[in-house]
């Protein structure tokens, strides 16, 4: 499957607006913004103290943070040596975007389809 113009444009972008872009993206993506209420529903209602529910919250935003964090984590600690590794998971990621995207949509699905019935059973 073809990648999107706007993504191939990308390759092209500087620090500064490629972090914008991720930003703005990150910002209005209907899933990320479902998931983090989700979560935050999950984390008031578990009837911890207001330390632990901060614990909670930032092991959320860490965890939820690791798939972008990690290759700009690989870029700045290897630098020119962690191109291979990046360009090879670029290529990866491009060929299997498809499968990718349907497997966090099934995880997801099974996710709110297990809280659901653990809801109405309760």
């Amino acid at each position: 499957m073809a990648l999107p113009k706007w993504m191939k444009t990308v390759d092209s972008f500087s620090p500064a607006k490629a972090g914008a872009l991720g930003l703005a993206l990150s910002a209005v993506n209907p899933k990320n913004l479902l998931l983090t209420i989700a979560a935050a529903t999950a984390i008031a209602r578990s009837g911890a103290s207001a330390g632990a529910q901060a614990v909670a919250l930032a092991v959320f935003v860490v965890i939820g943070a690791l798939g972008t964090g990690t290759p700009v984590v690989l870029y700045f600690a290897l630098k020119e040596r962690s191109k291979h590794i990046l360009d090879g998971l670029k290529s990866w990621m491009e060929k299997n975007n498809s499968a990718i995207m349907a497997v966090l949509c099934l995880i997801l699905a099974a996710k709110l389809i297990g809280q659901a019935v653990s809801d109405l059973s309760s």
